[in-house]
């Protein structure tokens, strides 16, 4: 007879995975019922071992299985209840798969920072010596309104409410030019215009730009012609005319310290109670901060150089606000680089210049001026190229074409008549002896050249009334303008032996285009300018073209495309044509080592980030 013996068995857990969560207090006591005794039958103590050994591992087997499929089906149920941020009692729990991914992701975060840090120890973030055009990144700057408004305080504080202007007249006066070549955007104008007092205002000031990388422009004379001010990232505008003082002159020495917003001509006034004088005479209105910032020269370049000739040391505030000064007094020093060289001509890219020491130069004892004509344009750049050729030591010679002298005559700003024919006007300097040798000299290598007249002035007055021609070019020539007419004035300079092919290929091509123009130039040393008048609706493409012709002419003769008037954004990208783009590439590295955040007068000189599609004009 078989019985059945019903035996309680302790529980004994299978094997199976261990639980991330805690199971709901009723599924645990459900599990717990339904497993604390197992009920195993077997047969007669008559059945065979192997029978009993199998039966009893069937049934254990079979209850191990339904305990884990009870517990799996609770564990799913909880689960659930998790991924909805619910838990027992209403208490909030985490989602395990997205702790894991937020783990995960800072996991690979706190990796590749680990790895960049340990890159960048090692290795420079950019360890070439150029960089190309296609690596520059735009510029992150920040002119939005809330930024500016938030920086108008700092500046009231730094310079004082009336020296900052929001005033939209102002501001768009400090953007652009009626006599500027470049074609004026009205958005670019900057939020505010701030004159500062001293180079501690300037550094006060770069240090809140630099800290909301707010761009800046700097202004003084506002004379330049190729688009050198204008705010093209928008920003703060530096007007520095309460910084236009004579600092410190020393006359033993010959130099004298000056502030960015002082005028030559002024400085001049002063040098001449003193019997000395400055010789770079860019044009009326300049101001030494934009001198320098062009590298300018004038109608006394031939004799006495350009502006890098005469300046001696620079105080240069830097994108951060950083104070440097580049040398000291004397005359010659090989300490190190020449950062001199390196403001002269940067255009407030670099840095802003806040104090120039400047050398200058005794009175000429004597001086004479004398005036010859020519059937030909290039029958007076021949007269030139002769001139130069036989090292006359001239002070100063210009060049004039016909079409330029009729406006002289037409305008009536002067006391005389001219003859209406390409003229050229010499100066000399010394003692009365060589000036009268030297008058001599030029009045026979004239007559060699086809000069028709050759007249010079006797003494100081009539000096001055022939001279008075070149000083009335330009404004005789705008006053032709219609209404509706802009005035666009370039210049290039080629190789002395260049110049009179170079002058008559330009003179044809302005003809040949229809608009007025005239031509005159400091020819003493290769460089002539070009005066335009266009309409700005109808014939701006004309004048473009016409210029772009002009420019391209010079560099194919190995010249230059801007002998005194500097590059700005009209000029820009010629400078690869001209120097090579690796030359310029290695601009643009010195433009970023020291505005690496490209904050002072942006996208001047050289692009730093990658032109628009048509942007560019075809070579």
């Amino acid at each position: 007879m078989n019985h059945i013996r019903r035996v309680a068995v302790p529980r004994q857990a299978p094997s199976s995975p261990i639980r991330a969560f805690p199971i709901p207090a009723q599924a645990e006591a459900r599990v717990a019922q339904s497993s604390a005794f197992v009920v195993r039958r077997y047969a007669s103590n008559d059945s065979k071992d192997e029978e009993k050994g199998s039966f009893k591992s069937q049934l254990y087997e079979s209850s191990a299985a339904r305990l884990q499929r009870e517990r799996e089906e609770q564990a799913r149920f909880a689960n659930v209840k998790r991924n909805r941020f619910e838990g027992d009692e209403g208490e909030t729990r985490s989602n395990p798969l997205l702790a894991n991914s937020v783990w995960a992701i800072v996991l690979a975060i706190s990796s590749y920072a680990a790895y960049r840090f340990g890159y960048s120890a090692d290795h420079p973030p950019n360890p070439n010596s150029t960089i190309p055009l296609e690596s520059t990144v735009a510029p992150q700057l920040d002119a939005s309104e809330t930024t500016l408004q938030a920086a108008w305080a700092d500046m009231r504080a730094i310079v004082g409410d009336e020296n900052v202007s929001t005033n939209m007249d102002d501001r768009a006066t400090h953007a652009h030019s009626e006599w500027s070549s470049y074609l004026a955007n009205q958005s670019e104008i900057a939020f505010m215009v701030v004159r500062p007092g001293s180079t501690e205002d300037v550094s006060n000031i770069l240090k809140v730009c630099h800290r909301r990388k707010i761009p800046v422009t700097a202004y003084s004379g506002g004379t330049s012609l190729e688009g050198h001010f204008a705010p093209t990232r928008g920003g703060i505008t530096l007007e520095f005319s309460r910084m236009n003082e004579i600092v410190r002159l020393d006359q033993e020495d010959m130099d004298v310290i000056v502030q960015p917003g002082l005028g030559w001509e002024d400085l001049n006034e002063t040098l001449a109670q003193h019997n000395l004088f400055f010789p770079p005479d860019p044009g009326p209105g300049a101001q030494i901060g934009g001198m320098v910032g062009t590298g300018c020269s004038g109608t006394n370049a031939y004799r006495y150089g350009t502006m890098r000739e005469w300046v001696l040391a620079l105080t240069v505030v830097l994108a951060d606000g950083t104070v440097i000064k580049t040398r000291q007094r004397p005359r010659k020093s090989s300490a190190g680089y020449d950062l001199t060289k390196i403001f002269i001509g940067a255009e407030g890219t670099l840095g802003i210049v806040t104090e120039a020491t400047l050398k200058v130069t005794s009175r000429p004892m004597n001086t004479s001026v004398a005036v010859c004509t020519f059937p030909t344009v290039k029958d007076a750049a021949d007269c030139v190229f002769k001139v130069v050729g036989a090292g006359v030591p001239i002070a100063a010679v210009e060049l004039l074409d016909d079409a330029q002298m009729k406006c002289i005559n037409d305008i009536g700003s002067t006391t005389r008549k001219w003859t209406e024919a390409p003229t050229l006007l010499f100066k000399f300097a010394g003692t009365p002896t060589s000036v009268k040798e030297h008058i001599s000299i030029v009045q026979s290598l004239a007559k060699q050249t086809k000069s028709k007249t050759f007249e010079f002035a006797k003494n100081g007055e009539q000096s001055d009334e022939l001279w008075s021609a070149r000083k009335e070019a330009l404004w005789s020539t705008m006053a032709k303008a219609k209404p509706g007419d802009k005035v666009w004035t370039t210049d290039v300079a080629v190789p002395i032996s260049r110049l009179p092919d170079c002058i008559e290929e330009t003179r044809k091509d302005l003809k040949e285009s229809g608009l007025f123009a005239t031509i005159l130039g400091h020819v003493g040393d290769g460089n002539f300018h070009t005066i335009l008048l266009y309409n700005e609706n109808t014939e701006r493409d004309i004048a473009e073209d016409v210029v772009h012709r002009m420019v391209k002419r010079a560099i194919e003769m190995e010249g230059t495309a801007t002998g005194e008037h500097g590059v700005g954004l009209v000029k820009r990208d010629y400078l690869p044509h001209e120097l090579g783009e690796t030359t310029v590439d290695a601009m643009r590295k010195l433009k970023l080592a020291f505005d690496p955040l490209c904050l002072l007068n942006c996208d001047k000189i050289v692009r730093v980030q990658k032109p628009k599609p048509g942007e560019l004009q075809e070579w």
